[in-house]
């Protein structure tokens, strides 16, 4: 056997080093799972795992957001569901039900809507992770004001009753002839509008006769009128009918008939003993017909419109208030301002109501989903459930309320109908389509996260049991260099000899 050169030992030396470095770095494998613990170290993998790094980190960052729109939505879905169903239940409660004051001042139909007006007005303050969700892009300011402020005003501030009674004011005149002039010189009768032209009560829309020995001109002018000329003596039983159109769009129709009955019964007039005298005859029933079709249609038209008026508005605008006092010769309406009435809506009002949100959920690709408070449905239900909680009657014995109660509530039935506009229904409906899609994206994003972190798997992670093999190897390796580092570290000349 040689002696051991200086140069023998220094080398296996360098060997056993080396050999610790890679027993050192398999035991960091075995620990970490990784094979390296550097980009540098990947070699040419390095770019692949940059790569595939980056993609996953924005993929996490897609399903983040998904998840969180995803719960936004599925909370506003089942808000409007249940906003739905209030409108829905606010229908049947008013066909089913008739005009019964339970608490002297409003039927049961009313009190049930003014408890949903609460409900409704708390759905639509939802907060989720401390955002509104029916508020538009301002999440952060409460959407619709306090149910109480809305209907009965706060702090000097006019609220929706303050409004249906300043309208009714203005439109039913101070005579409650719905803002008509009647007046007869001989045998005409006359009937105009306002001399002062005005937004308010009754419109002469049409007239049809088919009354003998009588003329009827008009309407026509501005302010319009009409005119009806007798010349002799109508037949009982023909009749006239004036189209009157009211503040909220509808109409109506004011019927008389003549009749040799006297005095003359409801929605009749005398046929007199001449001309001039049927002509004061047809006068008189004529103001009749018109101050109790004021006080049915005419009133109930004209809560809708403050209803509409308060309710109504959008960017830049405001409710609008009759101009008044007084409000009984008003002409026109006003913008009101912060500082004279409650603001309803309190949120965003830029661009068209409804699928205001946007969410980044994949490359290139955004979901516009939500929905507003001012979006004309949601809108409607609680300014309708609004109005029938703060109107109030005051005989369930007067068929003059009995028929304005019914009157109303044919109105609020039909706005409820949402025709003209997206039903709450089709909103809902669309944030299940929102859902939808949302749910694919996140089953496709899924699938690339597999894939991706499989492929990083096979390019970073170790094998545990190549790198045990290994272990064992190396160790039996150093186990048999330190053995003859040992041999060699005793041998001398005189062990030689």
């Amino acid at each position: 056997m040689q002696i051991s050169t200086l140069s023998q030992s220094l080398a296996l030396r360098q060997s056993i080093n080396e050999m610790r470095a890679q027993f050192d770095d398999l035991q960091r494998q075995l620990s970490t799972g990784l094979k390296t613990d550097s980009y540098a170290k990947l070699g040419t993998d390095r770019n692949a795992v940059l790569s595939l790094s980056h993609q996953l980190s924005q993929l996490t960052a897609y399903t983040n957001t998904i998840s969180r729109t995803e719960m936004r939505i599925e909370v506003m879905s089942d808000a409007l569901t249940r906003v739905n169903t209030i409108a829905s239940q606010t229908k049947t409660t008013l066909a089913s039900t008739g005009f019964e004051l339970v608490n002297g001042k409003q039927t049961s139909a009313q009190i049930q809507s003014a408890m949903q007006f609460d409900e409704l007005v708390n759905l639509l303050n939802l907060e989720v992770e401390d955002r509104y969700l029916f508020g538009g892009l301002d999440t952060s300011t409460r959407p619709v004001a306090l149910p109480a402020d809305i209907l009965n005003g706060v702090d000097g501030k006019a609220g929706l009753k303050q409004f249906i009674a300043e309208r009714a004011l203005a439109d039913l005149g101070a005579d409650g002839m719905g803002r008509l002039t009647l007046g007869t010189v001989d045998s005409t009768v006359t009937l105009a509008e306002d001399a002062a032209p005005s937004v308010f009560g009754f419109k002469l829309a049409a007239v049809t006769s088919t009354l003998s020995n009588a003329t009827v001109t008009g309407p026509a002018g501005t302010p319009a009128s009409l005119d009806v000329e007798f010349t002799g003596f109508p037949v009982p039983g023909e009749k006239i009918e004036l189209r009157l159109a009211l503040p909220d769009g509808t109409d109506t129709l004011v019927t008389l008939k003549a009749s040799v009955n006297n005095p003359a019964g409801p929605g009749e007039f005398t046929i007199g003993a001449d001309a001039d005298q049927t002509a004061a005859n047809f006068q008189a029933a004529l103001e009749t017909a018109l101050k109790r079709e004021g006080q049915i249609t005419l009133r109930a038209a004209s809560s809708v419109e403050a209803a509409n008026n308060f309710f109504d508005y959008a960017a830049g605008g405001a409710p609008q208030r009759v101009d008044g006092p007084p409000f009984e010769t008003a002409t026109g309406l006003i913008e009101a301002t912060e500082a004279d009435t409650v603001f309803w809506y309190r949120g965003d009002l830029t661009g068209t109501p409804g699928n205001n949100f946007t969410a980044q959920i994949d490359d290139g690709r955004q979901l516009q989903y939500g929905a507003r408070a001012d979006q004309a449905a949601i809108r409607d239900t609680l300014k309708m459930s609004g109005l029938l909680a703060a109107v109030e009657y005051s005989d369930a014995e007067d068929p003059e309320q009995t028929a304005s109660y019914q009157a109303l509530s044919g109105r609020v039935t039909q706005k409820l109908n949402f025709k003209g506009v997206q039903s709450l229904e089709s909103i809902v409906t669309q944030l299940g389509l929102s859902a939808s899609t949302l749910s694919k994206t996140q089953a496709r994003h899924d699938l690339v996260m597999a894939s991706a972190n499989e492929m990083l798997g096979d390019i970073q992670n170790a094998d545990p049991y190549e790198v045990g093999v290994k272990l064992n190897t190396l160790i039996t390796q150093l186990q048999a260099s330190y053995q003859v580092t040992a041999m060699l570290s005793k041998m001398s000349l005189v062990n030689f000899i």
